[in-house]
């Protein structure tokens, strides 16, 4: 019978493997489970042993990217919304009919 403060097997093998990969995501990989099943797994064995495992203020964060821009170009003040986004076919004007409906038989 195991007792409230000694770890599974299971508790020490992802403890393990988040030492040997260096990381929850690429424990979770090896032992294909999801990166929130190793931390919760290591919460757990951390609350049982009664001592933090691991350092969690120096976790790393992906870098900021920068935001993409809204539009691919900006207009030039001499340029109207109507020149920026004109129909790039004439086929079919406001105001006119498709062919199929303009000339009733």
């Amino acid at each position: 019978m195991r007792g409230p403060g000694l770890p599974s097997l299971d508790q020490l093998t992802v403890f393990l493997s988040v030492v040997e990969t260096g990381s929850f995501a690429a424990a979770g990989r090896r032992l294909g489970r999801a990166t929130s099943a190793i931390s919760y797994t290591i919460a757990n064995l951390e609350l049982q042993l009664g001592v933090p495992l691991f350092d969690r203020d120096r976790t790393r964060k992906p870098p900021r990217r920068k935001r993409a821009p809204r539009f691919s170009r900006r207009p030039a003040p001499s340029e109207s919304v109507s020149t920026i986004y004109a129909p790039r076919s004439k086929a079919c004007s406001r105001g006119s009919k498709p062919r199929s409906l303009s000339s009733s038989t």
